[in-house]
Formats: C-alpha cells, sequence, structure tokens
C-alpha cells in the first residue's frame, strides 16, 4: 500500500466554497499586494561603455600573436614539439616553461599538463586572457 506523508492537496487554481461563493468576479488585489505594472525607470545595470571591451579585444589580438610563435614552432619542428611533449610527461615544469619562452614569447604565461594535453594560459595586464589547450 502507498504512504501519502502529504494528506493535504493544494491545488493552485482551487479555492475553498466559502471565498468564492459570495463572488462571481475575481476582486482586484489590494495595491500592496499587487505586482508592480509601471516598468523601473532606471536600470539596475550601470551604462554600456564599449570602451573595456575594446581594449580588452585589442590586447588579445596582441597575445594572439603571441601565441602563434608557439604553435608555428612546434608545428615547424618535430624535435622541439618531442622535447615540449616528453618534459610535460616527466612533469618537468621548469623545463616546459624554459621551452615555451625559447619560442620567443614575451607576455607572461603560465602552463598546465596532463597525461592528454598542455594548456598554456597567456596574460596580459590583469585586462584579459588566451588559454591554448593541446592534445596528444
Amino acid at each position: 500500500m502507498y504512504y501519502n506523508p502529504y494528506p493535504y492537496f493544494v491545488y493552485a487554481n482551487h479555492y475553498p466554497p466559502w471565498a468564492t461563493s459570495n463572488h462571481t468576479t475575481p476582486s482586484p488585489l489590494p495595491s500592496h499586494l499587487a505586482m508592480p505594472t509601471n516598468q523601473p525607470t532606471t536600470s539596475p545595470f550601470p551604462p554600456v561603455n564599449t570602451h573595456k571591451l575594446q581594449s580588452s579585444a585589442k590586447q588579445v589580438q596582441t597575445i594572439m600573436q603571441q601565441a602563434r610563435l608557439l604553435t608555428d614552432k612546434i608545428d615547424g619542428s618535430e624535435q622541439f614539439a618531442h622535447d615540449l611533449m616528453n618534459a610535460a610527461q616527466l612533469s618537468n615544469k621548469t623545463e616546459v616553461d624554459k621551452l615555451i619562452a625559447s619560442t620567443g614569447i614575451s607576455i607572461k604565461f603560465d602552463t598546465k599538463y596532463t597525461p592528454d594535453n598542455l594548456r598554456v594560459l597567456f596574460i596580459e595586464n590583469g585586462c584579459c586572457g588566451l588559454t591554448l589547450i593541446l592534445n596528444w
């Protein structure tokens, strides 16, 4: 047998008979209970200013050029790709960072790696960044 722990059923459109017996049409809600009908004139958000967004987009283009140095080096040199992958698989962070820096990258970067991939996070002045994920 099924046990119902909630003996009362609540239906959204169910009202007790005494509440609807004298009313044929619904009465308007008191103003302090009704939802406001006028839209707020002020937005909760600050006004749109695209200056910082455009500045970040410009900085990301520079970061992408730096990331291109790394990807071109990996693509162009099988020895470099082997050394980088081997150092990452051996968890030799100093060697990985040294190899990446040897490509000519001049911005700050951070590396993380797993047995499956290498992640390089390029950071520029705290305004923006780019994460490059290279799988193997």
